[in-house]
């Protein structure tokens, strides 16, 4: 193997060179846990907002945000930087409705419940 930095040659098993002390890489490493290719950028997958959009908001569409979620890291794991960015993307829009259209109906159940109690207290 040569050296990338001053051209030496190495033996096939060297981690580094004899010449320089340049580091070789190892193309039989495991890949990295995140994921991501090296030199590409994480990419937020928003998936815990999703399981919490599913669970204490709206469950069919805190769904829909967690099967977007889960397609990002395989995207990026593909090379597909694109592809993960518009699954992330649309993983964060489908949690904010979610999460809008969840609190909303948290708020209009709580306020038919306060209506409905001084409706009563009015009605004795």
């Amino acid at each position: 193997m040569f050296c990338h930095e001053c051209g030496q040659q190495n033996p096939d098993n060297a981690v580094a060179c004899s010449s320089c002390g340049a580091a070789f890489s190892n193309p039989y490493a495991a890949p990295n846990a995140g994921g991501t290719r090296p030199g590409t950028t994480p990419i937020n997958n928003y998936l815990i907002p999703a399981i919490f959009a599913t669970v204490c908001c709206c469950l069919p569409f805190g769904i829909v945000s967690i099967v977007y979620a889960a397609q990002v890291n395989g995207r990026l794991a593909g090379g597909d930087v694109e592809g993960a960015q518009q699954a992330a993307d649309s993983a964060k829009m489908w949690f904010w409705i979610a999460f809008g259209l969840g609190l909303f109906v948290q708020v209009a159940y709580f306020g038919l419940i306060i209506v409905g109690g001084l409706a009563g207290v009015v009605d004795q």
